[in-house]
C-alpha cells in the first residue's frame, strides 16, 4: 500500500509542477504531449483490461482449488498458492486501476485547459 501512496504523491507532483509549464508550451506543443499522454491512458487501459482477465481466471482457479483443499495436503497447498497468485493479481489490478483514473483525471483536465487556450480563444 505503501508504494501506490507514494506513486499517487509523485503523481499530484507531476502535476503542480507541470501545470506552470503547460502555459508556456506552445498548443502545437501541448496538443503533442496530451497525444502522448493519451496514448500512455489508451496503453494503461489496454493492460487493465488484460489483467481483469487473468484475475478472474486466477479467481476461478483458486474457488476450483478451494473446493478440492480437504482432499489432501497437497490439494491444500495448491489452495494457498493459487490464493496468493489470485490476491496478488487483484492488488496490481487495483494498483493499476487508482494509476489509470488518475491519469484520466489529469488528462482531462490538461485538455480542458488546452481547449479553452488553444481552440476556444
Amino acid at each position: 500500500m505503501k508504494p501506490m501512496i507514494s506513486s499517487l504523491g509523485a503523481l499530484a507532483a507531476m502535476i503542480i509542477f507541470a501545470a506552470p509549464q503547460a502555459s508556456a508550451m506552445s498548443c502545437a506543443q501541448q496538443a503533442s504531449a496530451l497525444q502522448e499522454r493519451q496514448a500512455e491512458a489508451q496503453s494503461l487501459a489496454d493492460t487493465r483490461l488484460t489483467l481483469v482477465d487473468e484475475v478472474e481466471a486466477a479467481g476461478d482457479a483458486w474457488e476450483n482449488a478451494e473446493a478440492m483443499r480437504h482432499f489432501s495436503d497437497a490439494n491444500a497447498d495448491e489452495a494457498d498458492a493459487t490464493k496468493i497468485k489470485y490476491e496478488t493479481l487483484k492488488a496490481d489490478l487495483m494498483e493499476k486501476e487508482i494509476a489509470l483514473q488518475a491519469l484520466v483525471v489529469s488528462l482531462n483536465e490538461d485538455v480542458a485547459a488546452y481547449n479553452a487556450a488553444c481552440v476556444d480563444s
